[in-house]
């Protein structure tokens, strides 16, 4: 009876050490267990997100992200109203007297659509203040509808609820439209002796310019602001090179031509956003080719 105490002791303290046991390798398998399942889960998201249709719906929650600015301005020589648009002395008159002159065209170019502000210089019969306009452009599917985002009379109406021949720049998909409108034909005498309206307008076309950076490479070239701001935080100096070669020369684009015939300057700016967010997250520059200089 003696020997059974300890016995009975050393049962207990063998038990309750297997059960603490237990019960300790019971938690750490759980953890364990829990671990396994959210590694499952990890891979499982991320195999969702291959998933295209999950990805559309995805990029159609997230916020529409702007890509691309587009700044456009031109200028109109004395060749243009004397042969492109035959203007008369008394046409022109009445353009500087109540026209509005187009100062710049600013196109934010979203995912979904295109914000065109618009910036009018008054007819001088008013004020030399600019006039601002904001416009939304949703091109359809088929990309025939068209932005008239100015327009410009270049002569007095002939008469009542007839329209004048007109400048108008569109805006038609990705391509900037400069377009003239001209009377078609002159005004006929009819059987009782008066004048019959004329049946519509002929279109000419004097410019078209694609929002495009490929088909605008042609017309690239520095830009003349840009070029300034570098000269000035350089001074001039040879150390200012290595500072052109910065994240604004791989996101900024200058296009710019001249048309003598028709007597029509125009300039355009880039400024690819899309580019910008690559730059700032790879630091990745694109460069032409590099001159070598001569020893």
């Amino acid at each position: 009876m003696d020997s059974l105490w300890p016995a009975l002791g050393g049962t207990v303290i063998v038990v309750f050490v297997f059960f603490v046991l237990a019960q300790h390798w019971h938690r750490l398998l759980r953890k364990q267990s829990h671990a396994i399942w959210q590694l499952t889960q990890r891979v499982r998201n991320l195999e969702d997100m291959a998933d295209p249709e999950l990805r559309r719906r995805l990029g159609d929650a997230a916020p529409v992200p702007l890509e691309q600015v587009f700044t456009f301005t031109m200028r109109l020589g004395e060749r243009f109203w004397r042969d492109a648009v035959r203007a008369t002395e008394e046409d022109r008159k009445y353009v500087h007297d109540y026209g509005s002159f187009l100062a710049s065209v600013k196109l934010e170019r979203w995912r979904s659509h295109t914000v065109a502000t618009v910036s009018e210089i008054l007819p001088a019969r008013k004020s030399a203040d600019l006039q601002t306009r904001t416009l939304d452009y949703y091109p359809n599917a088929a990309g025939d509808d068209a932005l008239s985002l100015w327009e410009l009379a270049l002569a007095r109406p002939a008469a009542v609820g007839l329209r004048p021949p007109s400048l108008e720049l569109l805006l038609r998909g990705d391509v900037l439209e400069l377009r003239v409108a001209q009377i078609a034909a002159e005004p006929e005498a009819n059987g009782n002796g008066h004048s019959s309206p004329p049946h519509g307008h002929e279109t000419t076309v004097l410019l078209r310019l694609p929002l495009d950076a490929a088909q605008l490479e042609e017309f690239r070239g520095n830009d003349p602001e840009f070029a300034k701001e570098e000269e000035s935080e350089g001074n001039g100096h040879a150390g200012a090179e290595p500072r052109r070669l910065n994240s604004a020369s791989y996101w900024h684009a200058f296009y710019s031509a001249s048309d003598q015939r028709l007597g029509i300057d125009w300039e355009l700016r880039l400024r690819d956003l899309g580019k910008k967010a690559e730059w700032e997250r790879w630091h990745i520059w694109e460069s032409g080719a590099i001159p070598v200089g001569k020893h």
